[in-house]
């Protein structure tokens, strides 16, 4: 019954087979990179007078951004410390460039990259490499005489955050 639908459907013109090359034929989808929610700052607090307001814009900066270092995403902002996995060739006082940026936010606007935000850097500097706080890793079967304990500490890189640059402030 189904089989007879369908075929009385492509009869009528109303279902039919588009040659893959049609799909194609028709473009290829724009790429979006990232999308932009600006925050309405008269939403924000309506009692706000209009000096307030444009010192609010003219602060308009970067508060914070969301950063992809290591396989671990942080949450960042100036003057931050970050507790990273050991960062293999970097010596202390230098200076690392993340243009791995997932999200940038302000009091004005949050900026959301697919998957990252174009135009947007974060500098760290090193400050220390050293050893994490031990874990402790106790094993134990019941009843059985059987008790293990093992100590674990991973190798860390404690990094400041120095800056978040924009494309238009470079």
């Amino acid at each position: 019954m189904a089989l007879r639908l369908l075929r009385t459907a492509r009869a009528l013109g109303l279902v039919g087979r588009r040659p893959f090359s049609s799909i194609e034929a028709a473009g290829p989808k724009p790429s979006i990179t990232q999308t932009v929610v600006r925050h309405p700052i008269y939403l924000l607090d309506p009692y706000l007078t209009q000096a307030d307001k444009d010192e609010i814009q003219s602060t308009a900066g970067a508060n914070f951004a969301v950063i992809g270092l290591s396989g671990t995403q942080y949450k960042v902002t100036v003057d931050d410390v970050v507790v990273s996995n050991l960062i293999h060739g970097v010596d202390i006082g230098e200076s690392l460039e993340i243009s791995e940026v997932l999200l940038l936010g302000s009091q004005n606007e949050t900026v959301v990259g697919r998957p990252y935000v174009s135009g947007v850097k974060v500098v760290l500097e090193v400050e220390e490499h050293t050893k994490d706080k031990k874990v402790i890793i106790f094993k134990k079967k019941r009843r059985k005489g059987y008790k293990r304990t093992k100590g674990f500490r991973r190798d860390v890189t404690l990094l400041r955050v120095k800056d978040i640059l924009h494309e238009n402030e470079a």
